[in-house]
């Protein structure tokens, strides 16, 4: 039996590499892309949730110093869990209170 010593120009070992690279690739993209979450639920920052609702965050803070949105401070940041602002927002659409503030 011959034996064969493989090199990076095999087409198995290159074949390999590439699908070890875009695997590195997913798993990066992964990475990027997650959410921490606390017991099974997503946070949100402030940024993210002033996006998703297109207010401006100075708007999110007169909400939360007016008690309409409940937050969680973690070092310095401020978090919002998204059942919260579900829940906010299932009020408002039933006409229970306003997002206005001031």
């Amino acid at each position: 039996m011959e034996e064969r010593i493989l090199t990076v120009n095999d087409n198995v070992i290159a074949e390999t590499l590439e699908s070890l690279r875009k695997a590195n690739r997913k798993a990066n993209a992964l990475m990027e892309s997650y959410k921490p979450v606390l017991h099974g639920e997503r946070l949100m920052t402030d940024g993210e949730l002033a996006t998703a609702l297109r207010v401006s965050p100075r708007a999110l803070r007169d909400y939360r110093n007016e008690g309409i949105l409940p937050y969680i401070r973690m070092k310095g940041n401020i978090l919002y869990r998204e059942s919260d602002v579900e829940r906010v927002l299932k009020r408002c659409i039933r006409g229970k209170m306003t997002l206005q503030s001031g």
